[in-house]
């Protein structure tokens, strides 16, 4: 069956509040404060008691009457901060979350482009056995499920690559020509997975800034060469919507 502009925009609209609200949540993306790598060796972080370790894929911190132990996917509330282990290839870094860190008292919302029925556009999900390799601003390298959908933009077919999801989907990190100035320097897209025939719908009145957008302790993915796009893709999330934008 197919779905109606009306229902599509009205999908959006309901995505669009959903990420207003994720945005400035006490300890939403844009209430990071650290990304703290840690080691066998104590390591002290500014703003929390005692010293931080990590053993066993554990992050651990230690101190006159406190103790906290935390694996990734745990979380643990000291005072009005977040504490969120993570790992990557095997290191366990905490991230700190303040509500009361200026990138998010002053955030208000993201900005978008308009909803646009133009840029819901078919694609072919395609899978192989190879790895993506996606460059981290902070110069890692992930190795990632390969998996690309063909499609048709801007009058050219074009194939762009992401990263394979457990759902079935994929993650598309992308740069185009409106980036600078209509936009951040790059987005991301997610896919779901497709139909029995390979078949997707690529809806670009989705595409959202990167968690790096709200604070500069994220570590994000940076597009692959074949993802940045020469031509302006004007839907979708633009920029972040500040209390000294919003006065004026």
């Amino acid at each position: 069956m197919t779905t109606s502009s009306e229902t599509r925009r009205a999908d959006w609209l309901r995505w669009r509040d959903e990420r207003d609200a994720l945005a400035t949540a006490d300890h939403g993306p844009a209430a990071l404060t650290g990304t703290h790598w840690l080691s066998e060796q104590p390591l002290h972080i500014d703003g929390l008691p005692g010293t931080w370790v990590e053993s066993d894929g554990h992050a651990i911190g230690t101190g006159p009457g406190f103790q906290v132990d935390l694996t990734p996917g745990e979380e643990h509330r000291l005072r009005d901060l977040l504490l969120r282990p993570i790992i990557r290839a095997g290191q366990v870094a905490l991230r700190v979350f303040d509500p009361q860190t200026p990138g998010r008292t002053g955030l208000r919302g993201i900005d978008t482009f308009d909803f646009d029925p133009a840029w819901v556009v078919p694609g072919t999900l395609e899978t192989t056995s190879d790895t993506l390799q996606l460059e981290h601003i902070d110069g890692f390298v992930s190795e990632n499920a390969r998996a690309a959908v063909r499609l048709s933009l801007n009058g050219r077919d074009i194939a762009l690559e992401g990263a394979g999801t457990p759902a079935g989907g994929l993650q598309i990190v992308f740069a185009d020509a409106t980036n600078g100035a209509e936009t951040q320097r790059f987005r991301f897209l997610d896919v779901a997975a497709p139909d029995a025939h390979g078949q997707v719908e690529v809806d670009f009145n989705h595409a959202y800034l990167p968690p790096c957008t709200f604070s500069d302790h994220f570590l994000c993915p940076l597009p692959p060469p074949g993802n940045r796009l020469e031509f302006p893709i004007r839907a979708g999330e633009t920029r972040l919507r500040r209390i000294a934008e919003v006065a004026r």
